[in-house]
């Protein structure tokens, strides 16, 4: 009988070394533009189950641990920063984290369809944490083929922007570029969200969750995106009867700081048993 290593605690217990699990350095074309990033490849030779991840804004959070818990579970991860972010070309806006979340599952979608890089391209699913989680909501609810949606921690960003008072946006610090991203700062996300609310509501695009596989998970000491904000598009999964779905509230922060082997254990149980 083989040894099964826990993949949230321990490296595989046996390595397919004609296709052992290794790291891919690449760049996805976004709209003209190069987004640098790579892609964790899994033991043996798949082809597998693939996960997009989407970090925050701008992305200190990167949650490595997560995806390497989830290849050594037996997933592809690719985790990229979206155009302006973190040294990848163009300019960043919040309209392009979303063009660049369904730009990427297409990216890893192609490849898998072109055989290349262990990939099935009928199983791709997209994790995200913070602004990520809001990007994976809105690309999960609109793009049909994703296998599964896992959301973090997510920033719906029209009520999340409603709790900055007007004096705060036009604050000097407020406004001043973010550090990792292309002259952006917090204000223009103020503004750019209230610009076009329609564009940017989360709540009435979880419809397309019906009968689709999701997941969110949060902390209740979250000051940063509080449950309170999260509340509606929490209601409206519910509403839509995404299935399965599974709600989970931890004890921890924002970045669950003292929760990280609590967080990896949920998030690989759940797409190990939903996801493949």
């Amino acid at each position: 009988m083989s040894v099964q290593a826990d993949p949230v605690t321990e490296d595989p217990a046996t390595i397919d070394r004609a296709n052992p699990p290794g790291m891919i350095e690449l760049t996805v074309p976004s709209h003209g533009a190069q987004m640098n990033g790579h892609l964790y490849t899994a033991n043996g030779p798949g082809p597998h189950p693939t996960v997009v991840m989407l970090h925050g804004f701008p992305g200190n959070e990167k949650n490595l641990d997560l995806a390497q818990a989830l290849r050594r579970a037996g997933f592809n991860t690719l985790y990229f920063h979206y155009r302006g972010a973190w040294g990848s070309g163009g300019k960043y806006s919040l309209r392009h984290v979303l063009e660049d979340a369904n730009t990427a599952v297409a990216y890893v979608r192609e490849k898998g369809k072109a055989g290349l890089d262990r990939i099935d391209p009928t199983r791709i699913s997209v994790v995200g944490h913070s602004l990520g989680g809001y990007a994976a909501l809105m690309t999960g609810a609109t793009d049909k083929a994703i296998t599964c949606t896992v959301a973090i921690a997510p920033g719906d960003i029209v009520p999340l922007v409603a709790t900055v008072k007007s004096k705060d946006v036009v604050a000097t610090n407020t406004n001043e570029p973010v550090p990792g991203l292309d002259g952006y700062s917090f204000g223009d996300l103020i503004r750019e969200a209230r610009s076009d609310t329609d564009f940017f509501a989360l709540v009435p695009k979880m419809t397309g969750f019906k009968g689709r596989p999701l997941m969110i998970i949060s902390g209740d000491k979250d000051t940063v995106v509080p449950l309170s904000v999260q509340k509606a598009s929490v209601d409206a999964a519910k509403a839509a009867g995404a299935k399965p779905f599974k709600r989970l509230i931890m004890d921890a922060d924002h970045g669950f700081s003292w929760r990280r082997i609590a967080l990896a254990r949920a998030v690989v149980t759940w797409m190990d048993g939903h996801c493949r």
